[in-house]
């Protein structure tokens, strides 16, 4: 059967941070020590004001949810609803790049699509309110993905606002690229 989607709502909250804590403790070993696992719950998680957007889609395979992950047209890269230096200020999709935000597979539906298919959404969603380019700050698990979907790292930092230094890439994509 194949995936579903459809935009999140208010309710769908309690069930999407359940499958963001176990995507950033499962998806996240490899790649990231346990402390740096412990910190990225600081700077990763739910980010209520893409669902308020509208922006924000739950993908399911029957009544389970698979994975979620969205776009936005403010300015925050990066980060949930609890994380410090949040910008809300709305891009200008004539130089801004949209922003790709909060992608997380359910584990047990990696390799399957998912990522694949919020991706795709995403890029639909941004260039019909005209934004010819995305933008996001990837995870280490998560760069090939984005990678084999065009987009290239810009710079490569690290965020230690958890405690340990959790690094992460800029990445950039055009649209239609």
């Amino acid at each position: 059967m194949p995936f579903t989607h459809r935009i999140a709502t208010p309710a769908d909250i309690p069930a999407l941070t359940a499958i963001m804590n176990t995507s950033i403790g499962r998806l996240q070993q490899g790649f990231l020590s346990e402390a740096q696992i412990a910190s990225s719950r600081t700077v990763m998680g739910i980010d209520t004001q893409l669902i308020e957007d509208g922006t924000y889609f739950v993908i399911e395979d029957g009544t389970e949810i698979a994975g979620c992950g969205g776009w936005s047209r403010r300015a925050t890269l990066y980060g949930g609803d609890h994380t410090p230096g949040r910008e809300p200020a709305e891009l200008d999709p004539a130089h801004d790049p949209a922003r790709v935000r909060a992608m997380y597979t359910n584990p047990d539906f990696t390799r399957r699509g998912v990522g694949r298919l919020i991706l795709d959404l995403c890029v639909r969603a941004a260039a019909e309110e005209g934004f010819t380019s995305l933008e996001l700050m990837g995870t280490l698990s998560g760069e090939p993905l984005y990678r084999a979907y065009g987009f290239e790292p810009v710079e490569r930092i690290t965020d230690d606002r958890g405690g340990a230094p959790v690094p992460l890439i800029r990445m950039r994509k055009s649209i239609g690229s």
